[in-house]
Order: structure tokens, then sequence, then C-alpha cells
């Protein structure tokens, strides 16, 4: 892996990252932390970093890269300012974080339907703008596991 220039974004910026449910009680406590998780360890890749991407609208193309046979229901988006922090491009949709990112840095989508009134899974090209769909960011402090419906 070659480590190209880092770079401290200065105004607001969201950096994303997608998680497995099963992560998000430890994620609640003790915040993200640069590890290295399973699918880097599949693909022959050791390094430990906080692994994100920068534009929502890609998020469909990282679910497939990633999360390819995960039910949906057991992901979760993350975000979290990337503004004064330094990040690292591992390549040109990648970047990563070498540094914790502390809880109270961090929130959670939810798409809630409020005509249902339900919570709905982590897919956004199945909603439009006709769609009675509301999009929340929401504290770890008010975390609770999406049910399946």
């Amino acid at each position: 892996m070659i480590i190209t220039k880092e770079f401290i974004w200065k105004t607001d910026h969201y950096g994303y990252h997608i998680t497995n449910i099963d992560a998000m009680k430890n994620i609640c406590v003790e915040g993200l932390k640069p590890l290295c998780g399973e699918r880097s360890k599949l693909a022959d890749d050791n390094f430990n970093g906080i692994f994100f991407f920068d534009n929502l609208y890609n998020l469909n193309e990282w679910i497939d890269v990633l999360y390819k046979n995960k039910n949906i229901y057991e992901l979760e988006l993350l975000r979290f300012n990337i503004k004064q922090r330094k990040w690292i491009i591992k390549n040109p949709d990648e970047f990563y974080l070498i540094h914790k990112v502390n809880k109270e840095k961090i929130e959670y989508l939810r798409f809630y339907d409020e005509e249902n009134d339900i919570y709905l899974p982590l897919n956004i090209e199945n909603y439009s703008s006709d769609n009675d769909v509301k999009v929340t960011w929401n504290s770890l402090d008010n975390y609770k596991i999406l049910k399946k419906v």
C-alpha cells in the first residue's frame, strides 16, 4: 500500500462508515477505533485504520462491494465530521483515519417512513422524492437496533 498525501478538511465535511449491527454496541461505548476488519483481512490488507467514503451517493456501491451477501437490516451507516481531522487517501474513492473518532462525534442514519411510522433499512436506491421518507441523523446516545419489518 502506498500512503499518499494527508489532508485536513477546513470546512464541515462528513465521512461515512458502514458497519455491522454486531459492532454497534462497542462503537456506542468506545467510538470508532482504527482496526483491521474482516474484509481487510480477506483482501490480505493488515492495515489498522477507520476506512470511510465521503459521498453519500456512493452508499449502495460500497454496500455491494463490502457487504454483498449481507442483509441490509444488519448494517448501519455512521457519519462523522472530518473537519480539522488528518485523513489519508488510500485510492480515489477510499480514505482512512489513523486516529480514533470519539462516540460523541458519531451519528447513525435512519430512513423513516412517516406514512407507516416505521424505520426503513439501509438502501438509498429504494427511496425517491415521491416517497414520504424522512432521513434523520441520530446521536449514538439514542441508538436502537433496527427491527425487521
